[in-house]
């Protein structure tokens, strides 16, 4: 299997998450998100490393979401963010995480299209937060 053949899966399997989510979904991947971001704070791997600071705003995003906090941000946004945070925490991974180097490519990748697709509401919501 190739790297392209790699990406067309995890993306399939984002674009299926974000248009499986739930209100339900949103609360429980906010706290498996944590759980998973403390694991690998200290060190984030490869390609992760880049977008480590996005994925902290993304979890902030959701967690404030699902308590109420913050609202002002359309459903298909907060879809997208947790089909992307499912896909990253999930340990059955079109690539898995234990593969030295290559392991968490297919996560950023999916990351990088979330991030894609919510960059305005999740700039927003940085303004909205730092207020």
């Amino acid at each position: 299997m190739s790297l392209d053949d790699d990406k067309d899966n995890a993306r399939k399997r984002f674009e299926k998450a974000k248009n499986e989510v739930s209100e339900a979904d949103v609360e429980k991947t906010a706290k498996s998100g944590q759980e998973k971001f403390e694991s690998l704070d200290s060190a984030p791997p490869g390609k992760l490393k880049e977008i480590w600071g996005d994925i902290k705003w993304m979890l902030r995003l959701i967690k404030d979401y699902a308590s109420g906090e913050y609202r002002e941000i359309p459903w298909g946004s907060i879809a997208a963010i947790t089909g992307a945070i499912i896909y990253f925490v999930s340990p059955v991974d079109v690539i898995p995480d234990p593969i030295p180097v290559v392991g968490y490519l297919d996560d950023a990748y999916v990351i990088k299209l979330a991030l894609e697709f919510v960059k305005e509401d999740l700039d927003e919501y940085k303004k909205w937060k730092n207020a």
